[in-house]
């Protein structure tokens, strides 16, 4: 199971979700050369800052848009700290609004007037905030 949680609040995702960027390094590295040709190599570990990038596999991943409203509601707040639950496994994250939209949805059929069952397929993009 994936759920979004404020604490308050709590929304079931597709279970079927990609974390897409999964293998990720802590490692930064920085790479220059001096006036004198010597390699100036620094290196440290992230301390925070995992990117989680939720996707809809090929087939399926879609949610009700009746989903939608909450999940907005949190994206459009400042520094919205929210815990996830990826199948059991807990990180402290925020939307990931510098690297474009942190949720963005698309459709699965369009429709003229969309009804209480309207699908969409949603992406999420997360930064975890705390260990």
């Amino acid at each position: 199971m994936i759920t979004l949680s404020d604490g308050t609040n709590t929304v079931e995702l597709p279970e079927d979700l990609n974390w897409i960027d999964r293998t990720w390094s802590p490692v930064s590295q920085s790479f220059t050369r001096s006036v004198t040709g010597k390699a100036i190599i620094q290196v440290s570990a992230a301390q925070l800052g995992q990117p989680i990038t939720l996707q809809a596999p090929d087939r399926g991943g879609w949610m009700l848009a009746t989903k939608e409203p909450q999940i907005l509601a949190w994206h459009n707040e400042p520094g919205q700290k929210l815990t996830l639950d990826f199948h059991g496994e807990t990180h402290t994250v925020q939307f990931r609004h510098h690297d474009g939209l942190g949720y963005e949805s698309t459709p699965l059929r369009f429709q003229i007037n969309p009804g209480p069952d309207h699908r969409v397929i949603p992406t999420f993009r997360f930064i975890t905030v705390e260990p």
